[in-house]
């Protein structure tokens, strides 16, 4: 359909009438009008047209053929071309043709004699039509494709919260397209129905409601952090006719804001440095999967609780998180801790035993220090990761388990590897996604955190008001070496809140070996300032000359205090 010079539609029609006078009367009455027009004679003629051309409107006499020929080619014509007006003449009008003729998909019935102004009209008012539904088609197929392009949820109701258009994001929220007519009040998405109450809430007050950052679990499946917006639909007289629902998924931003604001705490781990963010943001990613992760890094550096936040991230975090040291038992005690054992399977075996693995069934197995396991277990255990199934000692009955697997290790299983102790085929099954927990050398920010952290736990577990360090214990700590990382600081607090009778841990509390090993301030040099509300003149009078207490007021060790009394002398 084209818009000719003087503006009107110009359209293509297609003449049908084995009436040679009609189809002239037809053509010349259209073609003065500006439109296109082709005649066809008979069905066969009709339908070959069809086939090569794609008509706006055709008309088709009913008595075509000699016989009522034309109500066949308006059910084929139909069919072939859906978007063609199908005006249907005849010059002996009866209801039941008409009828049959609507039935068929004719937009209107035209009898015969007729006159140029009759032509012209309805072919009008077919051109206008079709142009509608086309215009209406566009503009659905249209909003289909914006709905299936937007990432949002859109669920909209009428005035009776009768649910009326969903997207296909709208489905992640538990809703289906089946449920389309139903009360959205009626159903159930497993979830707290925050969006629809806000609808209900729009349909009753005709006012916006918003709601931010609210948690959903929709269709059973994660908790998404989720903000809405429901507004009310109007017609096009202003009144309302109902409310759409617009579910923002939030869950990455909220995630990427906690992340800038960078998270002190992640479960049981404390750390704030970069890598230990980097570290957090791994396991989130890793948390869902089933693939074994290898845990690598240095003695104390908190393996374990990286093993632990895995599992409690992911799926499993119902079911058992088991754990065990394969280092701290005899080969074959664990092999019989791992796998279980028989009655009579060996001396002392005198009941069954359920295995580690078969105790971690449909969660998760932490399996420490996996680098000092022997060549025969190394076998037994590459069978388990491949098979997915173990035997009891003693037993030859296979037994399948669902268990995820994290293994940890402080050696280079690499080199292990390189010099025959370990098995290489096995070092692959384990090293599928490998995480290295830095050491505490490498993130000495995170210091601060944890000192507050074990400060707090060992003051409330023995009684004390250990609440800070003294300036030299801090300086200490920071040029310390740390080869037993968080593991070894966490000692030398509990050791210091033992020993403590005041809230200020100084170097006197601390074990004397630590400093022969420590990076110390040397004793040449100057030393920091003392106290700088407080001189040490001021401290020693308040406390009477006893240097001990002065110190203590100073906030510094005895040790510390006799060199700035020694430098004043100098």
């Amino acid at each position: 359909m084209q818009v000719n010079n003087g503006g009107t539609m110009q359209a293509r029609i297609l003449i049908v009438d084995d009436e040679i006078q009609i189809t002239r009367l037809i053509s010349m009455v259209l073609g003065s009008d500006g439109h296109q027009t082709d005649v066809a004679h008979s069905c066969h003629d009709a339908l070959t047209l069809i086939g090569q051309q794609s008509y706006d409107v055709i008309f088709i006499d009913i008595m075509l053929d000699k016989n009522q020929g034309g109500l066949a080619l308006l059910k084929t014509a139909t069919t072939l071309s859906p978007t063609s007006r199908v005006i249907m003449m005849t010059g002996y009008p009866d209801v039941a043709t008409a009828t049959e003729s609507i039935r068929y998909g004719a937009f209107d019935y035209l009898c015969k004699p007729f006159d140029s102004l009759q032509i012209s009209s309805i072919t009008r008012h077919a051109i206008e039509n079709r142009r509608l539904q086309l215009e209406r088609e566009q503009f659905r197929a249209n909003l289909e494709a914006i709905n299936r392009s937007i990432s949002d949820a859109i669920i909209m109701v009428d005035q009776h919260l009768q649910l009326q258009h969903l997207n296909d994001a709208a489905l992640q929220c538990g809703y289906s397209a089946d449920q389309l007519g139903q009360a959205i009040d009626q159903l159930s998405t497993g979830c707290n129905g925050s969006c629809r109450m806000a609808l209900a809430e729009t349909v009753r007050t005709g006012q916006r409601q918003e709601l931010k950052r609210i948690e959903c679990r929709g269709n059973g499946s994660r908790t998404r952090i989720v903000s809405v917006i429901a507004t009310p639909t109007t017609s096009e007289d202003g009144h309302r006719t109902g409310a759409v629902a617009v579910i923002r998924d939030e869950t990455e931003l909220d995630a990427l804001e906690r992340q800038l604001q960078q998270r002190s705490h992640f479960h049981t781990i404390i750390g704030r440095a970069p890598v230990m963010q980097q570290l957090f943001t791994r396991i989130e990613a890793l948390a869902d999967v089933t693939s074994t992760v290898l845990i690598c890094g240095e003695s104390g550096t908190g393996k374990e609780l990286v093993a632990q936040a895995l599992h409690e991230c992911g799926a499993r975090k119902q079911k058992p998180f088991i754990k065990l040291n394969c280092s701290a038992l005899p080969e074959g005690l664990l092999e019989s801790e791992l796998f279980g054992h028989v009655r009579g399977a060996f001396t002392g075996a005198i009941k069954d035993k359920m295995g580690r693995f078969q105790k971690a069934h449909g969660g998760t197995i932490f399996l420490d220090e996996i680098g000092d396991i022997s060549p025969a277990l190394q076998i037994r255990l590459l069978r388990v990761l491949q098979e997915r199934e173990i035997e009891r000692v003693g037993d030859t009955t296979p037994i399948k388990i669902d268990v995820r697997v994290i293994a940890a290790t402080h050696r280079n299983l690499q080199e292990k590897v390189r010099r025959g102790e370990f098995r290489q085929d096995l070092y692959y099954r384990l090293n599928v996604v490998r995480l290295d927990v830095p050491p505490l050398r490498n993130r000495l920010e995170d210091l601060p955190l944890l000192v507050e952290h074990f400060l707090h736990k060992f003051s409330h577990k023995f009684n004390r008001t250990c609440s800070s360090l003294s300036e030299d214990v801090l300086s200490a700590f920071r040029s310390h070496s740390w080869p037993g990382n968080v593991r070894e600081l966490e000692h030398l607090i509990e050791h210091a809140c033992i020993l403590s009778q005041s809230s200020i841990i100084t170097s006197d509390d601390l074990p004397a070996e630590f400093f022969s090993i420590a990076r110390s301030t040397p004793e040449t040099g100057t030393l920091p300032h003392p106290h700088p509300d407080l001189t040490i003149k001021e401290a020693l009078h308040r406390t009477g000359g006893n240097r001990t207490e002065a110190a203590k007021l100073l906030g510094v060790s005895r040790r510390t205090f006799y060199r700035w009394l020694e430098q004043q002398a100098d």
